[in-house]
């Protein structure tokens, strides 16, 4: 029987769920180490929450170059936040995420802007409630409360981004989908994509889900798994039950790589079809040869495509319009400085025979 887009999706976050019970990400997880930055200032702090049920939530904060000037005291910036995969809320920053925002920031390709990365409790996350946070109420209640009420960062939606990569990619996905109201735009990498339907999962893994979810995973999504309440936290039932205008004021982009050790790319070129057949606008990156994530040699180039694009749209641009002319652009360039075929000459013909 042929493999679905989604039996590897499925599998990736099955691995993942028996970790997001255990305690340990934001105050058990070290310091990042923090390379040194021209453009941006970090600093760390926690969150207190009754959303927080074990451990300790938590964030790294790059605030750009100049925001403890006497000139900038009543300046509010606009922000991104940052939604980590299975490889750790450092992974951005050591892995060379950060080094692209801060040489972006330095070429004057984004704009000055504060960039959070949020420090689960847990080890691991799928950012939904009933882990050892209710980490979607967290993330768009207390937390983006907390960090605008001790940073001068804006409180307008029009110039506030999240950003994801891998389950952090689903996350910020889902929750951006969710929550419109709540962000000018959303960016993802890598994301893990799952069907709308749970029947679409093959060879036993909704029943492997559903064992997995005995307790507060599983008030969200039923048990035994509710078809409904599954639907409601995928995108690819979310953009199908969204209107238009539902989604007008939030720009998408994602991507995801050919080469994707867990298959992801056919997942999300799926949902790039449904988005476009529900009259959703958006930008889908389909990276020729790209792996998983911070594992990729390209991700760096994704990373620094998806920051223009939220750049873009936090100055009130139309960021799919923009960086897609951009992309297309570039790719010109790339194929016309290709070398050329040289075609073959035929062998010519003795003229005597």
């Amino acid at each position: 029987m042929p493999r679905t887009p989604f039996a590897i999706t499925a599998l990736f976050l099955l691995s993942m769920l028996p970790a997001q019970r255990n305690g340990g990400q934001g105050g058990g997880q070290r310091e990042p180490r923090i390379p040194e930055l021209k453009n941006f200032t970090a600093e760390s702090g926690t969150i207190t929450s009754t959303k927080v049920r074990q451990g300790e939530a938590g964030y790294t904060i790059f605030l750009p170059k100049g925001y403890a000037d006497e000139a900038n005291k009543d300046t509010k910036y606009p922000w991104v936040l940052w939604l980590s995969g299975f490889g750790g809320s450092n992974e951005f920053i050591e892995k060379g995420g950060i080094g692209v925002l801060d040489r972006l920031r330095g070429e004057d390709k984004v704009p000055p802007m504060a960039f959070v990365i949020y420090r689960g409790p847990g080890r691991r996350t799928v950012y939904m409630n009933g882990e050892a946070a209710d980490t979607e109420d967290l993330l768009t209640g207390d937390f983006l409360d907390q960090v605008q009420a001790k940073y001068r960062l804006t409180t307008d939606s029009k110039h506030r981004a999240l950003m994801g990569i891998s389950a952090g990619g689903f996350g910020a996905m889902k929750i951006a989908l969710r929550h419109p109201e709540l962000f000018a735009a959303v960016a993802t990498h890598s994301a893990a994509i799952l069907p709308a339907d749970p029947e679409e999962l093959e060879d036993g893994h909704a029943g492997m889900i559903q064992r997995l979810l005995r307790g507060g995973l599983a008030q969200e999504l039923g048990d035994p798994i509710d078809k409904a309440k599954w639907a409601a936290h995928m995108p690819m039932g979310i953009v199908a039950a969204k209107k238009p205008e539902e989604l007008k004021g939030l720009q998408i982009y994602f991507d995801a790589g050919t080469a994707d050790s867990y298959e992801l790319c056919p997942p999300n070129e799926e949902l790039s079809k449904k988005m476009t057949a529900a009259g959703h606008k958006h930008l889908f990156r389909k990276v020729e040869g790209g792996g998983h994530a911070f594992g990729s040699d390209s991700m760096l180039d994704s990373v620094a495509v998806s920051l223009q694009f939220v750049a873009a749209a936090l100055t009130g641009k139309d960021a799919v319009t923009v960086i897609g002319e951009a992309m297309a652009k570039q790719a010109a360039e790339t194929k016309a400085a290709a070398p050329k075929e040289v075609p073959k000459e035929e062998p010519k013909k003795d003229a005597g025979k």
